[in-house]
């Protein structure tokens, strides 16, 4: 049976998710394929590299130093979080990053990105992460706090914009998917509001703004494909068990821990479950 692992991003919320994909490792589940969006790409790498805790260790260990993200580093370099330092200097030189580990993972892992000319998601598989962190930084840049990524001729930016939970991606080559959310059952995406600031900035590519437009809807549509294929016995979530209090900038270490020990104590609780859903 192929099962397929899903990560929804979320900016610092993803933090939840490190605690879910420590509770993985220890359950050693092998996926066939993981589709990764934002945040969620950068905690992907770690997973994959079998790295335990790592992924948390990069949020915890440098959100209070100023190099790593900030309205600073936003007028200095043109993005929010810096690139730098958390795609090269992070896994080079302050918490090394296993390569070896990664290239050795038979898991295909595909980072989901936003292409601007069309609006739609573009699904950049990973294959050699020294050669291809791009397509990392591309699904995790955020409209209007990064600068947009080229990667093979192709502008990119935040993949959460043309699909932010590739469930359905998933499902074409896997029997069944496990998702990562990082909002709580009962959350639903409202319109985007600020459109004159997005005709400003995006205005040259309609079919972007059009994306960024109608995401809210698309959103809440998968979440209703998802209640039904949670049903069917197809997909099993992990998701928050009420509304998390942390957002998609937050720096507060303190909180940030509490969200990974959330998301790794609930997800310990549903282990009979989970087990019962993979064998």
């Amino acid at each position: 049976m192929k099962i397929s692992l899903v990560l929804e991003g979320g900016g610092m919320r993803g933090t939840y998710s490190t605690g879910v994909l420590d509770f993985l490792l220890d359950e050693q589940v092998e996926f066939c394929s993981c589709y990764a969006v934002s945040a969620g790409s950068g905690h992907a790498c770690s997973f994959l590299s079998r790295q335990r805790g790592r992924a948390f260790r990069v949020v915890a260990n440098n959100v209070k130093v100023p190099e790593y993200a900030g309205v600073k580093v936003l007028l200095k370099t043109g993005d929010f979080f810096n690139v730098d330092y958390i795609y090269h200097k992070i896994p080079d030189k302050l918490d090394i990053y296993d390569y070896d580990a990664f290239a050795n993972n038979p898991t295909k892992f595909f980072a989901v990105c936003t292409n601007l000319e069309t609006g739609k998601a573009d699904y950049l598989q990973v294959e050699d992460l020294r050669k291809d962190m791009g397509k990392i930084v591309a699904s995790s840049s955020l409209p209007f706090l990064s600068r947009t990524q080229v990667i093979e001729g192709q502008k990119y930016l935040d993949g959460g914009i043309g699909d932010s939970i590739p469930v359905r991606k998933a499902l074409e080559t896997a029997d069944k998917a496990v998702v990562v959310l990082t909002r709580d059952l009962h959350y639903r995406k409202s319109p985007f509001k600020l459109k004159r600031l997005l005709k400003f900035k995006y205005g040259k590519y309609p079919e972007f703004c059009k994306a960024m437009l109608d995401r809210y809807e698309r959103y809440n549509e998968t979440l209703d494909f998802i209640a039904e294929a949670e049903k069917e016995g197809k997909v099993f979530v992990f998701r928050p068990t009420y509304e998390l209090k942390v957002g998609r900038l937050e720096r507060d270490p303190a909180k940030l821990k509490a969200l990974y020990e959330q998301g790794f104590e609930e997800s310990l609780k549903r282990k009979q479950e989970f087990e019962e859903f993979v064998k």
